[in-house]
């Protein structure tokens, strides 16, 4: 029996199960993969691949870069986010347009999501908790696996804190579900999509504008910013080369060591449609944390698996297709940028953060990231683009978390958190 929408209780979809998180809601759905496994791991496997490209070429992945973007004195990142959610709205709009069951099946399965979680509780709290693990750590979830494949310093770190991060919320997640999630009322959030809110009945139109707004910001923010200027200053000696000269018939993709953002951007968002139509998901990096954190559950026999993890754990320890997925994603992600890093001599040469705010950050990003439902990925390039109200409330929280650490600690820091000279 579905619970009454209330202010003070969360909409829970029936479920046989005793599962609260609607996170594990959805990832418990055993959905067959529309074009079996194999595909699956060949669509994942190339889109990771690109994802890592573009992250390196767009150096957005670099911890001084995002650093950098809180403080406002980088735009890197906010020109692959709106080059991304762009093309992604775009993509949605089209989908929509077209009525491809695929585009409304995602948009049904991450309802739970939202209805599980008070608008303060979750996307605020997680999103504050995530943007100020990302100022920490000068990672993303998705980010931090180019970063490593890269060979960043104390991206190991980031990584191992975001596995602790995901295996301490995978413990207590019923008690964080009972204790504060379901606390906080749902507020905006008692309608999932934008367009639902507004009695639209489709999300084709306000995609169409939302896509055409966030491109026409990134080309803003290229001509106000050019990109060269952001380009990391160890290629100050290859960047103005011929092969560098975008926009020219000398420009090359692949030896030039930097590309414009917003290039990159637009490559990242193009990835939404593999997404839905092969895999029927959107992207997102956060979950290959959850899962990964769960894998050594898989082995053990059932009655010692259930002595030794929850229920949430043990739905993210069980292969399905929506969040495996993001396994071999990240790992061509890593694999893909060792790739370039290699190919342009610059293995280690972005320089990382110190061990213990790499860990720590890591941390604190990915349990924010599973508290809000939803990770910079997941929210800042699926979710806005998919007008989900709760990614709305994510990001700008994710934003100001980011900001308000950045802030304090340069201050007190005397310029340590983000070197001048960078």
């Amino acid at each position: 029996m579905t619970t009454a929408p209330t202010e003070a209780t969360p909409l829970v979809p029936s479920s046989s199960s005793d599962i609260d998180d609607g996170v594990a809601m959805t990832m418990k759905r055993q959905q067959q993969p529309r074009h079996g496994w194999p595909s699956v791991v060949v669509a994942s496997s190339t889109m990771g691949a690109l994802f890592g490209l573009a992250f390196y070429k767009s150096h957005v992945y670099e911890p001084h870069i995002i650093r950098g973007q809180f403080l406002f004195r980088r735009f890197v990142m906010l020109k692959v986010f709106f080059g991304a959610m762009g093309v992604g709205a775009l993509i949605f709009s089209a989908l929509s347009a077209a009525k491809v069951a695929a585009f409304d099946d995602v948009r049904r399965l991450w309802k739970p999501t939202s209805l599980t979680r008070g608008w303060v509780t979750g996307p605020t709290l997680g999103g504050a908790l995530l943007g100020a693990g990302m100022a920490a750590s000068g990672a993303c979830p998705g980010m931090v696996w180019t970063a490593w494949g890269a060979g960043t310093a104390n991206s190991s770190a980031t990584i191992a804190g975001g596995l602790l991060g995901a295996l301490v919320y995978g413990m207590f997640a019923d008690s964080i579900q009972r204790r504060v999630l379901s606390r906080g009322p749902l507020g905006p959030c008692r309608e999932v999509y934008a367009d639902e809110a507004m009695g639209k009945s489709s999300p084709t139109t306000l995609t169409l504008i939302l896509g055409i707004v966030c491109l026409a910001g990134c080309a803003a923010l290229e001509s106000l910013v050019p990109w060269k200027s952001e380009v990391p200053s160890r290629f100050d000696d290859v960047i103005n080369e011929p092969m560098c000269d975008f926009g020219s018939g000398d420009f090359s993709f692949w030896t030039c060591p930097a590309w414009p953002p917003s290039i990159a951007g637009l490559l990242l968002g193009a990835l939404q449609l593999p997404a839905v139509m092969l895999i029927g998901n959107v992207l997102g990096s956060a979950t290959a944390f959850q899962v990964g954190s769960c894998a050594w559950l898989l082995p053990l026999p059932d009655s010692l698996r259930s002595k030794l993890s929850t229920e949430y754990m043990r739905v993210f320890a069980t292969p399905n297709v929506l969040s495996w997925w993001q396994l071999p994603y990240v790992g061509l992600a890593a694999l893909s940028a060792n790739y370039y890093v290699k190919a342009a001599g610059d293995v280690g040469r972005a320089p990382g953060v110190d061990a213990i705010s790499a860990s720590v950050g890591g941390f604190v990003l990915i349990f924010g990231s599973r508290l809000g439902g939803g990770c910079t990925s997941g929210h800042g390039l699926s979710g806005c683009a998919l007008l989900m109200v709760q990614s709305w409330i994510a990001v700008p929280a994710m934003f100001a978390g980011g900001i308000a650490l950045s802030v304090a600690w340069q201050g007190v820091s005397d310029g340590g958190f983000f070197p001048s000279d960078y």
